[in-house]
């Protein structure tokens, strides 16, 4: 599904993220007749509202089985190398007392980003619907199965690590990572489908993914220990509609 055009819906039902910018800043199909609107944007082949519909004509979403994916792309994202700072954090090392800077306290663990890499989704719950009339009709996508994530790396990492992982996350990269999300249920965003087409939506959360290593600062000064891993952290969930 990686090829498609996709649009995110938040929650709170207040903007659709999508393309490159909170404006919704794209090339659409000189066809699309729906004008770009806050409360939603022309996708191809349809149009997606962040708000639900009252219409009890609208078609419904088909559940979707098999598989899900765990890291589905979301529209817009780019990957960031962070600038470099030095290997041992100034907040480690206690200069006044020891001057030379031969002892650094007891052994300290810590991490480091040195990427911000792009975000993914896991998706929970899939649906779609296909118009097979000759006219456009509204949809509508309902949430129906729900999912946790947790905060996770590539390699195996233990409590401490992970949480110095959200701390650093949230601090350096992003404030609404929390250590664990479960999706809702009854989530509902709409929209139009065009004629002989069809619309598909993903619902999941958003996950914050970032590059780094954890590393102990010893005694004596030196740093050892460093693995470096990939790490995400959940933030955020919502509609992905394509």
């Amino acid at each position: 599904m990686s090829d498609r055009i996709r649009f995110v819906a938040s929650v709170a039902g207040v903007l659709l993220l999508g393309g490159t910018s909170p404006a919704l800043a794209a090339d659409f199909p000189d066809d699309v007749a729906e004008p770009l609107v806050a409360e939603g944007a022309p996708v191809v082949p349809g149009t997606v509202t962040s708000h639900p519909t009252n219409n009890p004509e609208a078609l419904e979403g088909v559940d979707v089985t098999g598989e899900l994916e765990e890291d589905a792309p979301l529209p817009g994202e780019t990957e960031i190398d962070l600038a470099p700072e030095p290997i041992i954090p100034d907040k480690l090392r206690d200069a006044d007392a020891y001057p030379d800077g031969d002892y650094c306290g007891p052994p300290t663990n810590f991490v480091k980003i040195t990427k911000n890499t792009k975000n993914t989704m896991a998706i929970k719950y899939s649906t779609f619907v296909q118009n097979n009339t000759s006219t456009t009709k509204e949809f509508r996508f309902t949430s129906k199965k729900s999912g946790t994530t947790t905060i996770g790396a590539s390699v195996t990492i233990g409590s401490e690590f992970k949480t110095l992982w959200l701390a650093k996350i949230k601090v350096d990269v992003q404030a609404s990572a929390q250590k664990s999300w479960t999706s809702e249920l009854g989530i509902e965003t709409s929209g139009k489908v065009k004629a002989h087409s069809t619309v598909y939506g993903d619902y999941g959360i958003k996950k914050e993914n970032v590059y780094g290593y954890t590393a102990t600062l010893y005694s004596n000064c030196q740093v050892g220990n460093v693995t470096y891993m990939d790490v995400h952290a959940p933030y955020r969930e919502g509609w992905v509609v394509s």
